[in-house]
């Protein structure tokens, strides 16, 4: 959506959307639709908001435990952090795709993480209960949002100003 409220696909053949973020300097967008299990990457020109040149980033194995791609965030670093659903855990990537962790959570079904706090350094994730045994979900505090330090900071949050872009002109 520009600022003046219209809205021009950039993505098409859609099943689940879920993550959607950017590098530091906002020239690359992130996405994720999760039945796909990868990460895809695209140059993303800030001024017109236009996505381009769509690729893989990083694939996600289909080995036993590791869960789906889910929601994800980038840090200050351009380090990306991915939620994997059914996978227990938050996994980071460089920019260049290559795992560089993973951090287990404790519950199945992590859903997404943001970073927060006053100083951007604290990683708040997001779990869900939907499809999780009773007494898993009890055990495991199933949809809980939950928050580690990871010893890096997040990006400020961008807010979307309606309207606001003087050196933008309006479409006809």
């Amino acid at each position: 959506m520009d600022p003046f409220g219209h809205v021009t696909v950039q993505v098409q053949g859609v099943t689940i959307s879920n993550g959607i973020a950017w590098s530091p300097d906002g020239g690359v967008m992130y996405y994720i639709d999760t039945p796909t299990r990868t990460v895809d990457a695209f140059d993303f020109d800030v001024a017109a908001g236009v996505a381009s040149r769509r690729r893989t980033l990083l694939g996600i194995p289909h080995d036993e435990g590791t869960g789906l791609p889910d929601g994800l965030t980038v840090d200050a670093d351009g380090h990306l952090w991915v939620a994997m659903w059914d996978g227990g855990t938050l996994r980071r990537y460089r920019p260049d795709g290559t795992l560089d962790a993973v951090i287990p959570v404790g519950t199945p079904r992590v859903t997404s993480c943001a970073f927060g706090g006053p100083d951007l350094d604290e990683l708040f994730i997001t779990s869900a209960t939907v499809g999780v045994d009773p007494d898993v979900a009890a055990r495991t505090h199933a949809g809980a949002l939950y928050r580690i330090r990871p010893g890096v900071r997040g990006l400020p949050a961008t807010p979307f100003r309606m309207g606001a872009e003087e050196n933008i002109s309006r479409p006809a």
